[in-house]
C-alpha cells in the first residue's frame, strides 16, 4: 500500500507518536493504526491535515491516497493491468473510446502549476477579476488561502449561447465539470472556510434529474466535503410553465458545504441582516449589536425574488442570495471567490462589506460587465 507506507514513513521520519496523530485528525488510536497498515482508509480532509503536520506536498499525499483508492479496486481483477492502461490514458487526456467506456471521477492531480494569484491582490479590497475556465485558473490559487466561496454555477441545458463556463455535451460531462472544479474548491479553501453551491435541475423527457444531489453526494462521498445546510431559495417568480402533469417549479437549492467541523460563522450578524432584509420592509427596523440572538434563527427557507439582467437569456444571482451566506461565514478581513462569477454579483457584494474578492469566469462580456459594475471607493484621509 503506497499510502498506508508514506504516512507511517513521514510519522517515523518525524518523531511523533500515533497517539499524537490519531488526535490531531480526530480519531482514536486503533483507527489511526489501521491507516498505517491499510486496513482503513481516512477521509481526504484527514489527508490534507497529515499534509499539513508532516510539512510535505498535499498535493502529492492526495495522489497516494486516490491510487490507494483505486488499486483497492482492481488489484485482484484479471484487468487490472489493461484497466491501469486506461486509467492512465484518461488521466493524461489520452483516447476518447477509453474515456467514453470507462467514466473516472476527477481527481488532484500533482502537474507543477505556478500558484501567487491571491498574494498577487496585494491587499486592495477592489474585486480581481480572472478570465477563463474555473478549474484551470483555481490552479493558481494557494492551497488554503480563501475564507467563503459562494457560487452558482451555468445551469445544464438551460442556456445554450456558446459563452457559458461549462460547455459539456452530455449530463455525466456537465457533473464531471463541476466536479473538477469543486476538487480545487477543496484545496483552496481554508479549513474554517465554507462553499455555497446554488444549483438549478433539469427536466429531460419529463423526468427531473436530481443533478444538485448527483454532484453533492459526489462531493460528499468522493472529496469528502461536509453537508451543514440545504437551503431552498423560494424565487417566487418564475417564468410561465404549461405542463399539466408537473407541479410549477419555483425553487433551486442552496448547499453551504465545509472540510472541517471548527468552520467560521457568525450567528449574530446573519440573524440581524436577515432580520433587515426579511423584515425591514414590515418596521422591524435595524436591529443593535449584542440584541440579535433574541431574533429568531434564520429558517432553512429564503423567499427571494428572481433578478434580471440586461443580457438576452441571462438572469443574475440576486443580492441576498450571496449577501446572506458572505455575512455568516466570511470573516473581517476574509477573501471571496466566486468560481463562476458572471457578471460579478459575489464580488460586488465582497467589495461593499470591505471584503477582498475573486471572479473567474469564461465569458469575456460578463468579466467586462462585472468590472464596470463596481466603482472604487473614494480615499479618506481619516
Amino acid at each position: 500500500m503506497i499510502f498506508s507506507d508514506k504516512i507511517k514513513q513521514l510519522r517515523i521520519e518525524s518523531g511523533k507518536r500515533q497517539k499524537d496523530l490519531a488526535k490531531a485528525i480526530g480519531v482514536d488510536v486503533p483507527a489511526y493504526s489501521r491507516y498505517e497498515h491499510g486496513e482503513r482508509r481516512p477521509k481526504r480532509e484527514q489527508v490534507l491535515r497529515l499534509a499539513r503536520i508532516f510539512k510535505t506536498d498535499p498535493d502529492e499525499l492526495v495522489a497516494m491516497w486516490l491510487a490507494d483508492e483505486a488499486y483497492s479496486h482492481i488489484a485482484h481483477d484479471k484487468m487490472a493491468v489493461r484497466a491501469a492502461e486506461l486509467l492512465r490514458d484518461m488521466l493524461e487526456g489520452g483516447s476518447a473510446t477509453a474515456s467514453e467506456d470507462i467514466p473516472v471521477k476527477p481527481v488532484t492531480t500533482t502537474v507543477a502549476v505556478k500558484r501567487g494569484l491571491v498574494a498577487s491582490m496585494g491587499r486592495s479590497v477592489m474585486p480581481h477579476y480572472e478570465q477563463g475556465d474555473a478549474a484551470t485558473v483555481m490552479r493558481r490559487i494557494e492551497d488554503d488561502s480563501i475564507d467563503c466561496i459562494v457560487t452558482t454555477p451555468p445551469y445544464w441545458r438551460r442556456r445554450s449561447q456558446g459563452t457559458e463556463s461549462i460547455s459539456a455535451r452530455t449530463r455525466e460531462e456537465y457533473e464531471n465539470d463541476l466536479l473538477a472544479t469543486m476538487a480545487q474548491a477543496w484545496r483552496v479553501l481554508k479549513p474554517t472556510g465554507s462553499l455555497w453551491l446554488n444549483m438549478g435541475d433539469d427536466t429531460t423527457d419529463g423526468f427531473v434529474q436530481g443533478i444538485p444531489w448527483r454532484v453533492l453526494l459526489q462531493m460528499m462521498d468522493t472529496q469528502g466535503w461536509h453537508l451543514v445546510n440545504e437551503v431552498v431559495w423560494n424565487k417566487t417568480t418564475t417564468s410561465p410553465q404549461g405542463s399539466q402533469d408537473h407541479l410549477r417549479k419555483v425553487h433551486e437549492l442552496m448547499f453551504h458545504l465545509v472540510k472541517d467541523e471548527d468552520f467560521y460563522y457568525n450567528d449574530e450578524e446573519l440573524r440581524r441582516t436577515f432580520a433587515l432584509i426579511m423584515h425591514g420592509s414590515k418596521g422591524q427596523g435595524r436591529v443593535p449589536r449584542g440584541k440579535a440572538h433574541q431574533l429568531m434563527v434564520p429558517s432553512d427557507v429564503w423567499t427571494i425574488g428572481v433578478q434580471r439582467s440586461g443580457i438576452a437569456h441571462y438572469c443574475v444571482a440576486p443580492d441576498t442570495l450571496y449577501r446572506l451566506p458572505l455575512v455568516a461565514t466570511c470573516p473581517r478581513g476574509g477573501i471571496v471567490l466566486d468560481p463562476y462569477c458572471g457578471t460579478g454579483t459575489a464580488c460586488k457584494i465582497a467589495y461593499e462589506m470591505n471584503l477582498r474578492s475573486i471572479g473567474i469566469d469564461i465569458n469575456p462580456e460578463y468579466i467586462k460587465k462585472a468590472m464596470a459594475s463596481t466603482e472604487a471607493k473614494p480615499l479618506s484621509l481619516f
